[in-house]
């Protein structure tokens, strides 16, 4: 009898999958929509586009017998992240009235984090799946696909966690390129959640752009609710062990190394940029209160010369008023910094993933020059 062929990676969803993913696809293209522009005023509008991809979902999902299936059979994988999804959506309704909309809508998100982790596991088997795990740029790149998949065995490639679990602080997740070798040394993003946040949740900011560009990803979480701000020292050895971890078991480019994270997570990185030994080569403070940095004068007085800062700031941002980012970055300027300041229109106090390219190519612009 003959034997069968092996079954190529990354292949098409199988027909009967297809609705199921076209679905899921919308849902998590507008929930991404929703996190990258979340203010206050449009919560509604977001709810409203969300119900009816909801309730399309939600048939679709009810219509499927999971306990007919292996657990990791792709339609069952498909499904549990659609659970997930359905979740978050329901809960992303009742913010659409106060009091405190916009903590109602930031807490009925974080499900979808774990419809994620749940789908991310077939992204180097199916085509379509893959491409949702890549910057717009890049989904056609069928070689970048390709070499992806042909890798993605390796237990040393691909996302990781070391004592992250959610319900955990203080330990870290690491995303890996399933096409890394050791044979160059690779850019390392390190990202910072925001305040009460975790690692795990905001490495889903970051993802598609690490794997579509070839960069190491680590996302940590800080030891109590939010970083360190009052006594920087105390993160900061947690980050010190993850990075001698990191570029002890991977090439990483000591040269190439960014530092970027959201809220707190952005002016905990600024405290630490003004650390004479800090490894990091590049900051990337988004919707922080870069504002610490200055003093009753607002003088930056502190050691910045020179120091590659990439500020990122909402004009509508309710925590951090816009115009104390300006004249944080003002200030830093006159202080010798090297600083671009990007200030966005229609962003509130939230993470802008369609920032990260640019991002990306201020850090590094090797990475952008074979793509």
């Amino acid at each position: 009898m003959p034997q069968e062929s092996p079954i190529e990676f990354p292949a098409a969803l199988p027909p009967e999958l297809r609705e199921l993913w076209s679905q899921l696809s919308e849902i998590l293209t507008a929930f991404g929509d929703a996190q990258d522009r979340l203010d206050p005023p449009k919560i509604p509008e977001y709810a409203d586009r969300l119900a009816p991809l909801a309730a399309a979902l939600e048939k679709t999902v009810h219509a499927i017998d999971v306990t007919k299936l292996d657990r990791d059979a792709p339609a069952a994988v498909l499904t549990q992240s659609g659970v997930q999804l359905l979740g978050a959506a329901s809960r992303f309704q009742g913010a659409r009235t106060g009091p405190h909309e916009i903590l109602k809508a930031f807490q009925a998100l974080r499900p979808i984090a774990r419809a994620n982790d749940i789908l991310f596991p077939l992204a180097n088997r199916f085509v379509e799946i893959s491409e949702h795990y890549l910057t717009p740029a890049r989904r056609s790149d069928v070689s970048l696909r390709e070499s992806l998949a042909k890798a993605a065995a390796n237990p040393e490639r691909g996302l990781m966690h070391f004592n992250n679990q959610r319900g955990h602080r203080g330990g870290y997740s690491l995303y890996v390129p399933e096409n890394y070798t050791p044979d160059r040394a690779w850019p390392l993003i390190v990202a910072l959640h925001g305040g009460s946040g975790h690692g795990a949740d905001f490495l889903w900011s970051w993802l598609r752009d690490a794997r579509a560009h070839g960069c190491l990803l680590a996302v940590p979480t800080s030891r109590d609710r939010t970083w360190s701000l009052h006594s920087p020292g105390v993160d900061a050895a947690g980050l010190n062990r993850m990075l001698d971890s990191v570029s002890g078991k991977w090439n990483v480019d000591a040269q190439r190394l960014l530092l970027t994270g959201i809220s707190d997570g952005g002016t905990y990185s600024m405290l630490l940029s003004i650390v004479k030994q800090s490894p990091f080569t590049h900051y990337a403070p988004v919707a922080a209160a870069v504002h610490v940095l200055q003093n009753r004068e607002g003088r930056v007085e502190a050691p910045v010369r020179d120091t590659r800062i990439y500020q990122v700031h909402g004009a509508v941002d309710w925590m951090f008023p816009v115009e104390k980012a300006r004249a944080a970055a003002q200030a830093l300027k006159d202080a010798g910094a090297a600083i671009d300041y990007r200030e966005i229109a229609d962003l509130s106090h939230n993470y802008p993933r369609d920032e990260n390219p640019a991002i990306l190519r201020w850090f590094s612009p090797e990475l952008f020059e074979s793509n």
